[in-house]
């Protein structure tokens, strides 16, 4: 069982975030929860947690300083959750080594899916994959950051505003990154293009709501990022080879 130490500055998402975990039989407890970044730190010297859980809200420069002051004592995994599109918070963030950042509110899907990534990372390797090259790091600030770290940040950004106009220029300037730099990275951590992943993850979206609702699909292809209901057509039957009310009729019929 992983062993977590929950900051929660708002001092509601304690008891939400517990059912969570063991509604969906996570390897993930809540063993402490704390108000404050003083009691955070007196907590993690006095008991060995596996992973920092930081809900920051409203409350981001406290939330910022604490990740900063865990940094200098222990490279123990943090999550950070916070407010919608607080890219300033996330680029502050990064420079702590900040392990993952999820926008608030937060879903269960991502929520249980970050603590799964970490939960990889805690694992100790095979020694055979020890000696695989790695990635080369990002530099932020003049600090060599894990590339894994921003490229989860880019793809929760993603799958947070699949029917907003996305692109990586934007979220470069966001991020005050080069665009084609952060692409190369991108393409080298997810062995696939930033684009190639958009596409996947609004293909997989929409494949889900034409299953799980009974929206039209005009609204499905808004709701993915597709103003142009044609051009909607023409990729969803790219990638399942189907359009999209033969792809709901079959899956109907075959359940």
């Amino acid at each position: 069982m992983y062993n977590i130490l929950l900051v929660d500055y708002s001092r509601r998402l304690c008891r939400e975030l517990q059912h969570l975990l063991q509604h969906n039989k996570s390897d993930y407890t809540i063993g402490d929860c704390v108000f404050d970044s003083a009691a955070a730190l007196t907590a993690m010297s006095k008991q060995d947690f596996t992973v920092v859980v930081i809900h920051t809200e409203r409350y981001d420069t406290a939330g910022l300083w604490l990740c900063h002051h865990i940094r200098k004592i222990s490279e123990i995994p943090i999550l950070l959750i916070g407010g919608r599109d607080h890219f300033k918070l996330v680029r502050k963030a990064l420079i702590y080594q900040v392990n993952d950042y999820l926008p608030s509110p937060i879903s269960t899907c991502a929520l249980l899916c970050s603590l799964h990534e970490l939960r990889m990372k805690l694992e100790p390797e095979p020694p055979m994959k020890k000696t695989a090259s790695l990635t080369p790091p990002i530099q932020i600030n003049g600090k060599a950051m894990d590339s894994s770290h921003v490229i989860r940040i880019i793809k929760s950004y993603v799958r947070d505003h699949l029917s907003d106009e996305i692109t990586l220029k934007k979220i470069s300037d966001m991020l005050h990154f080069n665009c084609a730099y952060l692409g190369q990275k991108f393409k080298l951590e997810e062995k696939m293009s930033f684009n190639d992943y958009m596409l996947q993850q609004r293909m997989e979206k929409a494949k889900q709501l034409l299953l799980s609702t009974n929206l039209r699909i005009y609204e499905i292809a808004v709701g993915v990022g597709y103003k142009d209901i044609d051009w909607f057509y023409k990729k969803f039957k790219a990638c399942t080879g189907s359009s999209p009310n033969a792809y709901r009729r079959q899956k109907i019929h075959t359940a």
